[in-house]
């Protein structure tokens, strides 16, 4: 008969390994799949430790967008970059007014955005947007001022930045 000492070693002794990196012995488990897991591999959350496949197939359902939804984000970007150099030019020398003007207009075009598209986002729709809006901004740049300048771009810079914060932070 085997006592609870035995029983204990022996649990003891069995040695388990990372469901991704077998070479690497573990103890930890995902509190959802229970799967094993390395310290890489771990995600802390509120409820505990995490894999990285459970988080993203959590996140996923959060991600809804579709190619459609990124053409229109794309496509109001653009718009919305070519806009940001008009105004911006337009305010002239006062550097302070570009520098509050550009974020607030990248924010405004990222919320018009996720109102045109149903508050739909994909996984990268913020990037989508904020290149959007530096590939409209050049471009406007160079059609209407035949080039750009360093405040050009750099009102581009918080323009597309505010954009994709939007997107990330949105309410």
């Amino acid at each position: 008969m085997a006592s609870m000492d035995d029983s204990l070693s022996a649990f003891e002794d069995e040695i388990t390994y990372c469901a991704r990196h077998p070479d690497r012995d573990t103890g930890l488990r995902c509190n959802r799949c229970e799967r094993y897991m390395c310290v890489e591999c771990a995600v802390r959350t509120p409820i505990g430790y995490t894999c990285r496949e459970c988080v993203r197939g959590h996140e996923d359902k959060f991600y809804a967008g579709t190619m459609t939804d990124y053409a229109l984000v794309a496509a109001v970007g653009a718009a919305g970059g070519a806009l940001t150099v008009l105004l911006t030019m337009l305010v002239g020398g006062f550097f302070i007014v570009g520098l509050l003007l550009a974020p607030a207009l990248g924010g405004a075009l990222a919320q018009f955005a996720l109102q045109l598209t149903g508050r739909r986002r994909g996984r990268h729709s913020g990037l989508v947007c904020a290149g959007g809006v530096m590939a409209g901004g050049l471009a406007g740049s160079l059609a209407i001022f035949g080039g750009a300048g360093l405040f050009t771009l750099l009102y581009l810079a918080l323009a597309a930045s505010a954009a994709y914060t939007r997107f990330k932070v949105s309410i």
